[in-house]
């Protein structure tokens, strides 16, 4: 009896080890199906048209099980269900639009599919051991924070540029015009004093870490992208073709005939059929996609309701007169 009890055991062990290899081996299997994602993770939502990797949006992962559906729809194989926190580019497009919704800023708080290939895991700035912020493929957006209440030109924090979407919330308020979205890393006056404060929090002291809203003319924005050296060169900007090729890397000239360089960024085409934000082209302009301003308060060439200044334009695509770009 003793050695039969001692046997049940034995055999009660080794199930219990094999349970636990397949539950291991499950979550492993599951892990690997999504790809390499965990639900509720954030992500950044790359433009699935463009060949490079342009952030249009940020979310946060889902699924990628081809039979989860949305709508009644499977997402189906290399595909992800994100759920849209916020968009970028009013003009970044659905990649499976319904009748409704055919831009990603319409579906802001929804669960859209999405190519696998065109979702990455956001890297928090904060988190990550390198203090400059640097972004996916060597691009950075780190700003120094100037006072709003004087023209002193004083550097009271330094922060990462997370937004200039007029639509994104900060506290629940939308940002406006002319505005930014800021996440505080560093402070160097601790008595200096929000721009929009709240029941929690009157001074940039208070802020470490948490994202706030600031007026586009009192940031600087100081970091530089990479030179990408296998970037294929494009057409000429005086060329009436559309550059369909990855971006070549160019500055944006001041339009006040003053030579300084405003911005730097990528040319998306040169087609003169082309519109930006609503209005053609033209002849002799190309349209923009603007990563880093060097000039935040210098004007854009065609200013609108969002964009008036370079600040208001990083992230998002410009109109700029070819004789005003200079390719690197």
């Amino acid at each position: 009896m003793a050695e039969m009890k001692s046997e049940i055991e034995e055999l009660k062990g080794i199930v219990r080890d094999l349970a636990g290899k397949k539950t291991s081996n499950g979550d492993s299997e599951a892990f690997e199906s999504n790809g390499g994602f965990k639900e509720g993770v954030r992500v950044e939502i790359l433009d699935w048209i463009q060949l490079g990797d342009v952030v249009v949006g940020e979310g946060e992962f889902c699924s990628a099980e081809p039979m989860y559906k949305i709508g009644r729809i499977p997402i189906c194989p290399n595909a992800m269900a994100v759920l849209v926190k916020s968009a970028l580019s009013s003009e970044a497009s659905l990649w499976r639009p319904t009748t409704d919704v055919l831009y990603l800023e319409e579906a802001v708080g929804c669960k859209i599919p999405w190519p696998m290939d065109k979702v990455l895991l956001y890297k928090d700035p904060v988190a990550s051991e390198n203090v400059s912020m640097q972004n996916k493929e060597g691009e950075t957006r780190r700003c120094k924070i100037y006072d709003w209440t004087n023209e002193d030109d004083e550097v009271i924090a330094e922060g990462v540029v997370c937004s200039s979407n007029s639509k994104e919330k900060v506290n629940n308020i939308p940002l406006g015009p002319s505005a930014v979205c800021i996440e505080v890393v560093k402070v160097f006056n601790d008595n200096a004093h929000l721009w929009r404060p709240t029941t929690d929090s009157s001074l940039i002291g208070d802020a470490i870490n948490e994202k706030i809203a600031w007026p586009v003319l009192k940031i600087d924005v100081t970091a530089a992208t990479t030179t990408d050296a296998t970037l294929p060169k494009a057409q000429s900007p005086g060329s009436n073709s559309s550059t369909k090729s990855p971006k070549q890397k160019c500055f944006l000239l001041g339009c006040s005939n003053s030579g300084r360089k405003v911005a730097e960024g990528r040319v998306v085409s040169t087609d003169p059929n082309d519109s930006c934000h609503h209005v053609p082209l033209g002849p002799n302009a190309s349209k923009v996609w603007v990563e880093v301003a060097k000039i935040g308060n210098a004007k854009v060439w065609r200013p609108n309701s969002e964009i008036e200044y370079i600040s208001d334009a990083i992230g998002s695509i410009v109109a700029w007169p070819n004789d005003k770009i200079k390719f690197v």
